[in-house]
């Protein structure tokens, strides 16, 4: 296995010297009292070193690699999982080099999908795209998709688990820069989960208090909202069926633009059941965003999660404002502010609250920020080295 570290854009390697583990890792049934059959957790695999391995990584070199041979184990299992993050081992200087800890956010720790490691009987009559095995044991074996975990915070194990996490698959090349990860969508999602974010002292304010009655009124308003979704066209639809407008009503909706992977709206479903959570991006994303959606069902039970096909550069829209509107990383293309801008105008008035991620990149970028003064007060809550985390609100006409 040969890996490197990159920015969110891949336009550069990581620049300092640190130390990496690698492991392998399965998951078995849980033996925590009152588990469900299906409740799993994660064990490390033994491989000589039972912790895995420890790597030095040179940014001189700009890569490193290490060769993962699977030892016997105790436990049965069909599929193990490569894990590549930073080492938890003390930091130290060692010789001439002096490692230094990077912040946590600064590297996220990388999953490989899940590998088959159950012996499958060739049968090279029959080919496949992948790989020549008899149809029974047919895997797709193809890892161009990593995935990412992000812990919840301590606030919401009692209603999640504790230690639970939210998984997230991005590409693991550079094909789809709609399916990657981004820096400020990382940095919006953990921040937006905590009890004292912003979001959270919002919504804290702005919910009713629960009456009698409180719980019916909200599925009947489930209910209305998924009506009023009916056009709303999804990863599962055909592109015939695909409606090019979302009518959306002004009931507790959260909006994602350029969702990607669905990264933080699905951290916002999760953290605020209360909110009707919509992503949405051109058609190469909804594949994996409704895929992301579907791995952590059983962090949304209250199903407030849904997938959507949305053009910034359709004109004439007839729609409703939200009550949110969700961006991370939209403004780095300086050719789609005009769309963009147009798009938060159309679902947006003086109740919205439109919240914005940004990472800076160029200068070009600061020409939506200046655009968007003409018709929003603009107030940034939140920012941690070059992220910030402002709050847009229209101004009154």
């Amino acid at each position: 296995m040969v890996f490197t570290i990159t920015t969110d854009l891949t336009e550069k390697f990581y620049d300092k010297p640190c130390r990496l583990r690698c492991q392998t890792v399965v998951r078995t049934p849980s033996t925590m009292p009152g588990a469900s059959e299906d409740e799993t957790v994660m064990t490390i695999m033994p491989q000589g070193l039972s912790q895995g391995f420890s790597l030095e990584f040179d940014p001189k070199i700009g890569y490193c690699s290490v060769d993962i041979r699977l030892a016997p184990c105790m436990t049965v299992y069909e599929e193990c999982q490569l894990v590549l993050s930073l080492d938890p081992a003390p930091y130290t200087a060692q010789g001439s080099k002096t490692l230094i800890e990077p912040p946590e956010y600064e590297i996220l720790p990388a999953w490989s999908l899940p590998i088959h490691i159950k012996p499958a009987p060739l049968n090279f009559s029959k080919k496949t795209k992948h790989r020549k095995v008899n149809r029974k044991y047919l895997v797709d074996t193809r890892q161009d998709l990593v995935e990412r975990y992000f812990k919840l915070p301590a606030h919401l194990s009692g209603s999640h688990g504790r230690g639970r996490s939210l998984l997230v698959r991005e590409d693991a090349n550079e094909g789809f820069m709609a399916r990657h990860i981004w820096d400020s969508g990382v940095f919006m999602t953990k921040y937006l989960m905590l009890p004292d974010s912003w979001l959270s002292k919002y919504m804290a304010e702005t919910t009713p208090k629960k009456e009698a009655g409180g719980e019916s009124q909200q599925k009947q308003d489930d209910g209305s909202l998924e009506s009023s979704m009916a056009a709303l066209s999804t990863s599962e639809g055909s592109s015939d069926e695909k409606q090019t407008s979302i009518p959306v009503k002004k009931q507790r909706v959260c909006l994602e633009l350029g969702a990607g992977t669905g990264l933080v709206g699905i951290a916002c479903a999760v953290a605020f059941p209360e909110l009707s959570v919509l992503s949405t991006d051109l058609d190469e994303a909804l594949a994996l965003m409704q895929q992301n959606v579907d791995a952590n069902q059983a962090l949304l039970p209250h199903h407030n999660m849904k997938v959507g096909f949305l053009d910034w550069a359709e004109k004439d829209r007839n729609v409703e404002p939200v009550e949110i509107l969700l961006l991370a990383d939209v403004v780095y293309n300086d050719l789609s502010h005009d769309w963009l801008l147009q798009t938060v105008l159309d679902y947006s008035d003086e109740k919205t609250k439109v919240l914005l991620g940004y990472k800076f990149r160029h200068d070009s970028e600061q020409q939506f920020f200046v655009k968007a003064k003409e018709f929003f007060n603009i107030e940034i809550v939140h920012e941690q080295d070059a992220m910030q985390l402002f709050v847009l609100t229209r101004k009154q006409k």
